[in-house]
């Protein structure tokens, strides 16, 4: 009887130690991630920036297709320093901004424009959030609920902008290269040449 006892309480020990031991293991699982979590990191301020002296006033388009679903990207946009100057003291179009994206819906009905060009009949434009014009930097962000998130990182060959300005209207030039996502696609070393318009 005695013996049983002590069996028992063996048995017992044992079994209160084996009930403890995933106690102790799923703490130690759940700690780390408590003891580590730390506050998501504020979101970057939104700014807007521009040099006033560099002329980057143009359409910019790109031979590598850039395409998130059905939209396609067309040209990135920029304006004149007073188009700058005037979203940044706060007067903003819904229509218009000194820098955007613009996308056309490639399953949308085609139409012929006046130069004969086709073109598809639905399009939108992507506005800034952010952005950075400047001699060293050309950034842009933006989001749109059909395209999702729109960010460029780049920088103008600044040479190759100057002789493609001076050269007028003609052959486009690359002046402009960088990183490029459209919604969940990430598009490297995208070149951007440089229009100047009709």
């Amino acid at each position: 009887m005695i013996v049983n006892c002590h069996r028992l309480s063996a048995l017992t020990a044992c079994l209160l130690l084996a009930a403890c031991k995933p106690v102790t293991e799923t703490k130690r699982a759940e700690t780390p991630p408590a003891a580590s979590a730390v506050p998501a990191a504020a979101p970057a301020p939104v700014t807007f920036a521009h040099d006033p002296g560099l002329d980057s006033l143009g359409y910019y388009f790109t031979d590598a297709v850039v395409q998130a679903g059905n939209l396609k990207l067309i040209s990135l946009n920029i304006g004149q320093a007073s188009d700058f100057a005037d979203w940044e003291s706060g007067k903003r179009p819904a229509t218009y901004a000194p820098i955007f994206m613009a996308f056309e819906d490639v399953t949308s009905p085609t139409a012929e424009n006046e130069l004969g060009q086709t073109y598809h009949t639905v399009s939108l434009r992507v506005m800034p959030t952010a952005y950075r014009v400047d001699g060293g930097e050309v950034s842009f962000h933006g989001v749109d609920p059909q395209v999702g998130e729109v960010t460029f990182s780049g920088a103008f060959d600044l040479d190759a902008l100057k002789a493609a300005k001076a050269a007028g209207p003609g052959e486009p030039q690359a002046v402009l290269k960088g990183d490029l996502q459209v919604g969940d696609q990430h598009f490297r070393n995208v070149s951007f040449k440089y229009f100047g318009g009709e």
